[in-house]
C-alpha cells in the first residue's frame, strides 16, 4: 500500500531545497517546513540518532519538571506510551515508560537519555520540532524525516520559562498505530504544568527580571536585563555579555547618579561599543535595561556620553598622535601611566625606558642623543625627580619640541607623572608641558578590574591553567586597590602561583578581598552587622548554619543579610 506523505518527503529530497514543491493536504505545512529545515542541514534518514553526552539531571528544567513525569508516568502506565523530557538543546534528559517491551523497542532507535532528538540532529521530530517552531506538535509515521523514526507517533510542547524562553521540551510518544488527538492535550497541559513550578519556584526578583527582559526578548537590537546575581540576554545581545562584563557593568552603572540623569551613555573602554543604559525599579530590588552599540571606529562621543578619563591611543586623533613631540600622562602611581604613554606611540620602532629617582638621575645627554636618533624615550616617575634637574628637563622638552615639526613622525619624548605627589616645581612644569592622558586610581574606576584581571591572568598564566569564579571577581572588584594596577597585578601572580585548584575562589583570595565591603556607602549599623557576620563565618570555619546559630538569626535570615552586604559566595567560573 503506497503512502503519499512517505512520497511527498522523498519528492522534497529528490528535488532538492530549490526545486519547487506543491503542499499537500496529505501534509501540514508546519511538516513541509521541518523538512526543509532537515534538509538543510543534511540530517541522515537512514540511522539512528548518534550523538550521545551525559545529561544534567540537576539543571533547572529538570528539577521542575521531573516530580511532573513521575505523577504522570502513573497516569500513563498502561497506555503503552512514554513521556520525554529534553533539554533546549534537545537532548532527552528524562524518559518515563512502565512498558518493559516499549523500552527495548526505543533503545533500538536511541530514543533515551543522552542522546540528542534536536531537529538539527536527526531532523524533523516532535521533541526538537515543538522548540523550533515553538509550539505544541503531533509528527506521526512517515511525517518523521528519519525513516528509523517513522514507526512512532510523538506529541511534544515547548517547556516556556517565567521570562518567554523554551528551557525543552516534553513530549508523549507511542508506536505510530498508537496515535491519538489526545496526546497533544496531554502534552500541552504537562508542559503548563511544569511552567507552574518554575514560576513558583522563581524568586520575585528574577520574575521581575523575567518581566523586564520579555519587552525585548524578540527585540533585533543587542539588548540585555541584569541585576547583580543575574541577566538575561536576547540572542543578538548574546556576544557583549560574559561573568566579566556582568561584574564591570554592574559596578558601572551603580556608580552612576540616577538621580540626576535616568539615562546612561558610555563607551566601553578601548572599544567602539556603546553601552546605553537605564535603571528600573520594578520588583523588590533595582536592575538594568541595557542596549549595545557598534560605533564606527572615528566616531566622536555623542552628546551625553561617559568617556573615561584615563585615554587610549584610540581616544586621540590621528593629527594629535602624530603630531605629540611630548607626551605626558598624569595619574596616581600604579594606575596605568606607562601602559598608557606606551599606547600612544604610532611607531613601532625602538623603545628605551629610564626611571626617575633622586638617587637615579636620567642621562640627559643620553636622552637627547636617543631622542634625534628617532628612538621613543619613556621616563617614568616624573614626581620624584630633585627639583634642581628640573630644568634640564625642560631644556630636554624645549628642544624635543622644536626638533619635531607637527605632522612629523620621530623620537618622542613619554613622561609619566603624580602632579599631587610631586613639589611645586615640578609641579608648575607639569602644568607648563599640559598631559595628554589622565590615568585614574582603580579605586575610582573599579568597572576597569574584570578586563585588567583577565589581562593580566593572560600573562601570568598563558597556559590558562587558572579561572577566576564570578564570586572572587566580585570581591576583587569591591576592593579599593591602594596599590591600583600594580598591586592587582602582584594579587593575581600570587594567587595563580600559590593555588592548586583550577578555580580561584574568593577562599583562597587574601582575607581583606574576602573582606572587603561593597562599594555603596553603609551605615553604622550595617557596617556592625557585617563586622558580626564576618567574625562568626569565620568561628565557624565557613559553616552557615553554624555561623547563623552564633547569630542567634535563621540560616534565611543569614543568607539574605550575606546578599544584602556584598558576602555571599556562589562560586562558577569565567
Amino acid at each position: 500500500m503506497s503512502d503519499p506523505v512517505r512520497e511527498a518527503r522523498e519528492r522534497l529530497i529528490r528535488g532538492g531545497l530549490i526545486a519547487p514543491y506543491q503542499v499537500s493536504d496529505e501534509v501540514p505545512e508546519l511538516i513541509v517546513r521541518s523538512w526543509r529545515r532537515s534538509l538543510g542541514n543534511a540530517v541522515e534518514t537512514s540511522a539512528p540518532p548518534q550523538h550521545y553526552q551525559e545529561v544534567d539531571t540537576d539543571s533547572m528544567v529538570s528539577r521542575a519538571a521531573l516530580p511532573v513525569l513521575d505523577r504522570w508516568q502513573q497516569q500513563l502506565e498502561d497506555t503503552g506510551t512514554t513521556l520525554f523530557l529534553s533539554d533546549r538543546g534537545g537532548r532527552i534528559v528524562a524518559r518515563r515508560t512502565s512498558d518493559s517491551s516499549e523500552r527495548r523497542r526505543l533503545d533500538s532507535v536511541h530514543a533515551a537519555e543522552g542522546f540528542d532528538y534536536s531537529e538539527d540532529a536527526v531532523g524533523t521530530n516532535a521533541l526538537g520540532t515543538s522548540m523550533v517552531e515553538g509550539r505544541p506538535v503531533v509528527v506521526k509515521g512517515s511525517q518523521h524525516y528519519s525513516e528509523v523514526l517513522a514507526v512512532n507517533a510523538c506529541a511534544a510542547a515547548p517547556v516556556i520559562s517565567p521570562s518567554g524562553l523554551v528551557l525543552g521540551s516534553i513530549a508523549l510518544a507511542g508506536p505510530s498505530e498508537a496515535a491519538n488527538p489526545i496526546m497533544l492535550s496531554l502534552t500541552r497541559e504537562i508542559s503548563q504544568q511544569i511552567a507552574e513550578r518554575l514560576r513558583a519556584s522563581a524568586r520575585p526578583q528574577d520574575l521581575a527580571l523575567a518581566m523586564s527582559f520579555m519587552r525585548f526578548s524578540n527585540s533585533q537590537r543587542p539588548t540585555v536585563v541584569m541585576d547583580r546575581e543575574s541577566i538575561l540576554a536576547n540572542t543578538p545581545g548574546l556576544p557583549y555579555v560574559n561573568v566579566a562584563s556582568h561584574v564591570m557593568l554592574w559596578e558601572l552603572f551603580n556608580s552612576h547618579n540616577w538621580s540626576v540623569n535616568s539615562i546612561m551613555r558610555h563607551r566601553l573602554e578601548g572599544t567602539a561599543i556603546e553601552v546605553m543604559a537605564r535603571r528600573s525599579t520594578d520588583g523588590p530590588r533595582e536592575h538594568f535595561v541595557v542596549h549595545f552599540e557598534d560605533l564606527p571606529e572615528s566616531a566622536e562621543p555623542r552628546t551625553g556620553l561617559i568617556v573615561p578619563s584615563r585615554a587610549s591611543a584610540a581616544d586621540l586623533t590621528p593629527r594629535a598622535k602624530t603630531s605629540l613631540a611630548v607626551i605626558l600622562v598624569e595619574g596616581p602611581p600604579g594606575s596605568g601611566r606607562a601602559t598608557a604613554a606606551q599606547a600612544l606611540r604610532t611607531g613601532r620602532g625602538a623603545l628605551e625606558v629610564f626611571v626617575a629617582a633622586a638617587e637615579a638621575i636620567p642621562p640627559w645627554a643620553s636622552v637627547e642623543a636617543l631622542l634625534a636618533a628617532g628612538t621613543d624615550v619613556l621616563i617614568r616617575r616624573i614626581e620624584e625627580i630633585p627639583e634642581q634637574e628640573i630644568v634640564r628637563l625642560a631644556g630636554v622638552v624645549d628642544k624635543r619640541r622644536q626638533a619635531l615639526p607637527p605632522g612629523e613622525r620621530a623620537g618622542s619624548l613619554l613622561l609619566t607623572a603624580s602632579h599631587d605627589q610631586a613639589v611645586p616645581a615640578v609641579q608648575a612644569f607639569l602644568d607648563t608641558v599640559g598631559p595628554a592622558v589622565h590615568t585614574e586610581a582603580l579605586a575610582r574606576t573599579p568597572e576597569r578590574i574584570p578586563g585588567l584581571v583577565r589581562q593580566i591572568l593572560n600573562v601570568v598564566d598563558p597556559e590558562a591553567r587558572h579561572t577566576i569564579s564570578p564570586a572572587a571577581l566580585q570581591s576583587m572588584v569591591q576592593w579599593n586597590w591602594p596599590g591600583n594596577i600594580t598591586e592587582l597585578a602582584e594579587t593575581v601572580a600570587d594567587l595563580v602561583r600559590c593555588v592548586n585548584n583550577a578555580v580561584i575562589e574568593r577562599r583562597h583570595l587574601p582575607k581583606h578581598l574576602q573582606q572587603a565591603p561593597p562599594r555603596r556607602h553603609m551605615g553604622l549599623i550595617e557596617t556592625a552587622e557585617r563586622d558580626a557576620i564576618i567574625r562568626a563565618l569565620d568561628a565557624a570555619r565557613g559553616n552557615k548554619s553554624e555561623a547563623a546559630e552564633l547569630l542567634g538569626i535563621g540560616r534565611t535570615t543569614l543568607y539574605r543579610k550575606l546578599r544584602q552586604l556584598g558576602l555571599d559566595t556562589g562560586e562558577g567560573s569565567i
